[in-house]
């Protein structure tokens, strides 16, 4: 086992050892294989994979730090880490201080406490009353933004005798999502109602942007300090016990005046968000390998629906992923994998559990090979830009659920 392995080696072993190996993949199927198994096997095992690149990981960590100076850093860890895998890069949060970070689920925060961790935990978006009451074990500080579900929290707290800390969310930027609008008499009313309820104790006021514009994110960011100076003239917040924040990574890199008291960067640590130069590096590799090659007469058609005909004789390799491996049909006839260095083009339809590469002008290709999805390999690259422009869709979007539907393992070294 690697340490990280050993580090984080909670994530299902309680979940095999109740209920047997195959029903516990079949129950957590966002997580990566048994961590008691060693990695080399679980790579070998593996039809398609995502390679973490922790020392990418670590340089993005500190290119954040510099940017958020005095302000301190909440890292944001939700969907797993972006698909990264909270239980590999939690070693790392941990070596390099990070007071805060920021999840989503209540599964995140076990993650995080079982690696270890002993900093503050942040849920980034609204919870359910179940949710909240079960993360309790973990310290969670929760993200209040609706007064009705506030009061339920509060009243949890009470029976529970244990002061829930909350971080009070605003609409100011116009998300229109999570936080209560201050612009109306309803909205102050009701912040006011939760600012006083007992059993909650306000921690922090948060706000988040819709849109990367500049000129936006700084409007928002005034509008945000405006409601907060009317909270602590209205309530009996004081500003030294209450932290503001509101950057995330787009704003961190490009609007210095929304770095307030704390930073929320999720995407720069992993490579995505915001227009640096450098820009940050990607921490995450999707990579699968060669079932077969078979040779392929003109004429023929590759795949569902015959919509490819080969020109020529031709040279196609056979990969084991699809669109359940979360390799999207949308790649169909349009994307291409790196093999032996050099671009294979995507031929046919991208099937549930198959895709099709043409190899022909590749010499030597065979099975067993490395194939890069998405990534680099040699001078080679699938870019985000790419990627994005094949299925018009993000690629947040998309890497998270490579990390959700695939294992996930460090890169050697």
């Amino acid at each position: 086992m690697t340490d990280t392995d050993i580090a984080c080696s909670g994530r299902r072993g309680f979940i095999a050892a109740a209920l047997g190996t195959a029903l516990a993949a079949a129950l957590d199927a966002r997580a990566a294989p048994l961590l008691g198994v060693p990695g080399t096997a679980r790579l070998a095992a593996a039809n398609a994979w995502l390679e973490i690149d922790l020392d990418v990981f670590d340089a993005n960590l500190r290119r954040v730090r510099a940017l958020a100076g005095d302000a301190q850093l909440c890292a944001v860890l939700k969907a797993d880490a972006y698909g990264t895998g909270i239980d590999l890069v939690m070693p790392r949060i941990i070596a390099a201080g990070v007071p805060c970070i920021g999840i989503a689920s209540t599964e995140e925060a076990r993650m995080a406490r079982a690696c270890g961790y002993k900093g503050r935990v942040l849920r980034v978006r609204a919870a359910t009353l179940d949710e909240i009451e079960a993360a309790l074990p973990y310290r969670v500080e929760e993200l209040a933004g609706n007064l009705a579900v506030a009061q339920a929290m509060a009243a949890l707290a009470v029976r529970r005798r244990r002061p829930l800390p909350v971080h009070l969310a605003l609409n100011s930027a116009g998300m229109s999502r999570n936080g209560l609008e201050l612009a109306t008499a309803q909205g102050r009313s009701d912040a006011l109602a939760l600012v006083g309820s007992d059993g909650l104790r306000v921690v922090g006021l948060m706000t988040h942007f819709p849109g990367e514009a500049p000129d936006d994110v700084l409007a928002g960011v005034r509008v945000f300090q405006q409601q907060a100076d009317w909270l602590f003239a209205n309530t009996a917040l004081r500003r030294g016990d209450v932290q503001l924040h509101a950057a995330n990574s787009f704003a961190l890199q490009h609007v210095p005046e929304s770095r307030l008291d704390m930073v929320r960067p999720g995407g720069a640590l992993y490579g995505y968000g915001g227009t640096p130069k450098p820009p940050f590096a990607h921490v995450a590799a999707f990579k699968t390998r060669v079932a077969s090659v078979q040779a392929f007469p003109a004429g023929n058609t590759v795949s569902y629906d015959r919509t490819f005909t080969l020109q020529r004789d031709s040279l196609l390799a056979n990969l084991p992923v699809g669109y359940s491996d979360g390799y999207r049909r949308a790649y169909s006839n349009k994307g291409s994998v790196l093999v032996r260095g050099r671009r294979a083009p995507v031929l046919g339809r991208v099937t549930m559990n198959t895709t099709m590469v043409d190899v022909t002008d590749i010499p030597g290709v065979q099975a067993g090979d490395e194939v890069v999805l998405f990534g680099r390999q040699g001078g080679e690259q699938i870019t985000q830009a790419e990627i994005e422009a094949w299925t018009r869709v993000i690629l947040a979007d998309q890497y998270s659920v490579w990390g959700a539907l695939n294992p996930k393992f460090p890169r050697a070294r």
